[in-house]
């Protein structure tokens, strides 16, 4: 067995324990387990973390992270890893910008899939409920997402859809949806006002990977008022976190 085999070998050896193990692992207890070096072991576990297959809990204990066990330990696609990755940094931008953080994929039909989320601590917030796909046509996610895609595919979702009034502020006509897509093709950034919900802005910027490729968007869901004067510091915000995530998908980020 070379060495690279080996390696792939003692990963995938690492990932079963995690999986078997709810608690957690030590460092000391894989080590054990693996019948491995104390070194060699840390690093695979920090490699692990950094790229969200587990998380680092209390007590220096790591474990499989929740998403990998919900759905077939999450092999089907990206959105499993996405999610693991995305929360922690989720928790952070919403700590700072005081809003709800959210990251979101475009499906196939065009609609919108909200995948996680960090809730403001503040008293009055946006929330929504994870899992529900929402039109792309009426929100920041979407319409940023849209902007990434090639004309000829955005097109084609765009004829598929039947643009409704969901709130008095929701834009129906399509030239001026695809003037607002346009708009966030310019400036990587799409801001929608109450178009979805009353009371509500979303503001959102795409998850861009080295390789070019757009895996997703992060998304401030703000109360409307509160947007006023924080325009700058919410869309700082969000392409660091973008860029954060992005990073910890390319395995450039720090465990």
């Amino acid at each position: 067995m070379n060495d690279s085999v080996r390696s792939a070998s003692r990963v995938l050896d690492l990932l079963e324990l995690l999986a078997g193990a709810e608690d957690g692992l030590s460092l000391a207890e894989a080590c054990e387990r693996l019948g491995a070096p104390k070194s060699s072991t840390l690093m695979l576990l920090r490699t692990l973390a950094g790229r969200g297959y587990a998380v680092r809990g209390e007590g220096d204990r790591y474990r499989l992270n929740d998403n990998f066990r919900s759905g077939g330990f999450g092999w089907g696609g990206q959105a499993a890893r996405l999610i693991a990755v995305a929360e922690p940094v989720l928790r952070e931008l919403a700590d700072a910008i005081g809003e709800t953080a959210i990251v979101a994929t475009l499906t196939d039909k065009g609609m919108v899939r909200l995948l996680a989320k960090a809730v403001t601590h503040e008293n009055i917030r946006y929330d929504i409920d994870l899992g529900r796909e929402l039109p792309a046509y009426c929100t920041a996610i979407g319409r940023v997402l849209l902007a990434q895609m090639p004309p000829e595919a955005r097109a084609s979702l765009l004829d598929r859809v039947d643009p409704m009034p969901i709130t008095p502020h929701s834009l129906t006509d399509r030239a001026m949806i695809e003037a607002r897509i346009d708009e966030a093709a310019r400036s990587g950034i799409s801001v929608v006002a109450e178009e979805y919900a009353l009371g509500g802005t979303g503001v959102a910027v795409p998850i861009r990977l080295a390789d070019g490729r757009v895996v997703g968007a992060v998304n401030a869901g703000c109360i409307s008022p509160r947007v006023v004067g924080k325009e700058e510091e919410i869309e700082r915000a969000l392409r660091a976190a973008a860029s954060a995530i992005a990073a910890r998908l390319d395995n450039r980020g720090a465990a």
